[in-house]
């Protein structure tokens, strides 16, 4: 019957995503060079710090063979640290890695010739990075992409500079020179996948590259995804991601990967403008990892805190639909985020709508005593 078949189903994708674990298992066996294994559990999707801290749940980990013998990674780092001395370049402490491209957050200092080694060298510590480039200037654009502030240091030129970034099963394309990505919310991503039900509806604002609508569309049985996005740069790339989820074997939801992109749909345009044109009181959730505004947001911020995206987005809730809104918030205000709270009660207040707060926890760094915070809250009740 129809339910043997979907169990069926399910059981043969468990197996298959097993089996590939123990091939990438098998090749970083044989990767072992010169007295140093790479420990990789899903290659590539991560945040690096070459004297051994990871940030996020896949991992590309550098241990020596003595430190792999006994289940190294821990609290160590310190051979790390003295690779990363013995180089005599200055290498940084922590990377991204998105795709095949390592990131560093600032230029190395010296020449040309010593970025060109730094780039070699962090390039040596993992074959799956291909290039390596450094942020110049800060994401202070209102859609955080870093344009010509990107510089490629080592490997084959590259222009634009593009790659396919793989989370959780799952691809989304990244033009890093005009779009806005950070492989440290893949933790968040997936939580958010998992609060999904079945059957809902679901609309992603500021999709970006679409990573949390892919996300979702491919590992949750809701009945319709809805992303809006701005930057037409990024919606070409969600809708070339769209193409790749097609032929996604490995996805989770009903009719696979074909199944997931059917039901997710792409609408290039401002929030502002789009949002008046849907339906009211039609969607089951919203998720809102809206950008920072450079010094509008924040603890010290001049602007208005979202609130105008919070007045557009909410009349399109159903009463016991839940809103993921992403905000910022100095250390000081942290745990409570009682700044974050007010404004979306003032919103929901000036709607007639009823709110209770869910969850609210920091999500990630954005600068030094600055967090991106998330907070889950629920309509209540709805405007009389």
């Amino acid at each position: 019957n129809a339910n043997a078949d979907w169990l069926a189903q399910l059981v043969n994708e468990r197996h298959a995503r097993n089996w590939k674990k123990i091939d990438r298992f098998v090749e970083a066996m044989r990767s072992l060079d010169g007295g140093v294994a790479v420990d990789v559990v899903g290659l590539g999707d991560t945040v690096v710090d070459v004297d051994g801290a990871i940030h996020g749940i896949d991992k590309v980990e550098l241990l020596t063979t003595e430190e792999y013998s006994h289940g190294g990674g821990g609290g160590g780092g310190g051979s790390n640290n003295s690779k990363r001395a013995s180089s005599g370049l200055p290498i940084p402490r922590s990377y991204d890695v998105v795709g095949d491209v390592a990131i560093l957050n600032s230029l190395p200092q010296g020449d040309e010739e010593t970025q060109r080694k730094v780039g070699e060298w962090i390039m040596s510590r993992n074959k799956a990075m291909k290039i390596c480039v450094a942020r110049t200037t800060p994401l202070s654009t209102s859609d955080r992409s870093p344009g010509t502030g990107l510089v490629q240091l080592a490997g084959p030129p590259r222009n634009p500079i593009i790659t396919s970034h793989y989370e959780y099963g799952v691809k989304c394309v990244v033009d890093l020179q005009n779009t806005f990505f950070s492989p440290r919310m893949a933790p968040e991503r997936l939580r958010l996948s998992q609060q999904v039900a079945r059957g809902e509806r679901v609309l992603v604002v500021f999709a970006g590259v679409g990573m949390e609508a892919l996300q979702i569309a491919s590992r949750t049985e809701a009945k319709e995804v809805l992303a809006i996005e701005k930057n037409e740069v990024a919606a070409e790339c969600l809708r070339r991601a769209r193409r790749m989820l097609e032929r996604n074997k490995t996805a989770t939801c009903p009719g696979g990967g074909r199944g997931a992109a059917e039901r997710l749909s792409i609408v290039e345009g401002d929030v502002l403008d789009v949002l008046p044109t849907l339906e009211k009181s039609s969607y089951d959730r919203i998720v809102a990892p809206r950008p920072k505004e450079g010094a509008l947001d924040g603890d010290v911020g001049t602007g208005d805190a979202g609130k105008e995206f919070l007045l557009a987005m909410l009349p399109l809730l159903k009463v016991k639909g839940e809103v993921h809104w992403y905000d910022f918030a100095a250390d000081h205000e942290l745990p409570r985020c009682d700044r974050t709270r007010e404004t979306v009660q003032a919103v929901c207040d000036s709607l007639g709508l009823g709110m209770e707060v869910i969850h609210v926890a920091k999500v990630g760094s954005i600068a030094k005593r600055q967090f991106r915070v998330c907070m889950d809250f629920r309509i209540t009740e709805g405007s009389t």
